[in-house]
């Protein structure tokens, strides 16, 4: 079986979480999330995904914005970047992480399922458990941006 090639950029299409039972629920990030993530042919990728309506702070100065807001700000926004391989065989991509928004990210994995299917990349999360206690998969849903 070949490798399939994620190299390029990708623009967010579609975010949701499933339950068991296939029920689909926001993402994490809210109704509408924008994102992009890129791969190169090196081995290297980077993500941003945030919420795309995020509050402005009500101070242009970080140490007059009250707690909350950083906390709001934190919890709509996810970034990491490092190194992938494809395992085309499992239908796994493993992000390695180098670096991140969430401090507990950089030296560890972030594996995906995927699904490719021409210029569109479906990621799944393995079943992952949420603030209410319930076991999700979070389904991100990716357009490669073409050359004009």
């Amino acid at each position: 079986m070949s490798t399939p090639s994620f190299a390029g950029t990708w623009h967010l299409v579609d975010a949701f979480a499933l339950t068991p039972d296939g029920q689909r629920l926001p993402s994490p990030l809210g109704d509408k999330v924008l994102g992009q993530i890129m791969y190169d042919d090196a081995g290297n990728m980077s993500a941003q995904l945030m919420a795309a309506n995020r509050p402005l702070f009500s101070s242009r100065s970080i140490d007059e914005v009250p707690a909350e807001e950083v906390k709001e700000a934190f919890l709509s926004y996810t970034s990491y970047w490092g190194r992938y391989r494809i395992d085309a065989a499992a239908g796994t991509v493993t992000h390695s992480v180098i670096g991140a928004n969430a401090p507990s990210w950089p030296g560890g994995d972030q594996v995906r399922y995927f699904e490719l299917n021409g210029n569109r990349l479906t990621l799944k999360t393995p079943p992952i458990r949420g603030r209410d206690g319930v076991k999700l998969v979070q389904q991100l849903i990716w357009e490669r941006v073409l050359p004009a």
